[in-house]
């Protein structure tokens, strides 16, 4: 799967990916998205990974578990 992160709020914003592969391999990504930016991962294995979104206080403005099957992109924004 092919993971992309929009960042449309006012600051850069870190999301951060924990996971496992169908194996029980741990993967983990963190992505760095400057304001109204978009940065993706690559080939990362089909699964359910948790995810947190970090504001640049250090604030977490989101997280929770999504099951990634597929490309996808995620749009942060106020709402």
């Amino acid at each position: 799967a092919t993971i992309c992160v929009k960042n449309k709020l006012a600051e850069k914003i870190t999301f951060k990916l924990d996971g496992k592969d169908s194996e029980g391999t741990k993967v983990t990504k963190e992505l760095i998205v400057q304001n109204d930016g978009k940065e993706c991962v690559f080939e990362i294995p089909k699964g359910i990974y948790t995810y947190e979104i970090i504001l640049a206080n250090n604030e977490i403005f989101k997280k929770g578990e999504y099951k990634f099957e597929e490309e996808i992109t995620i749009i942060v924004n106020k709402d």
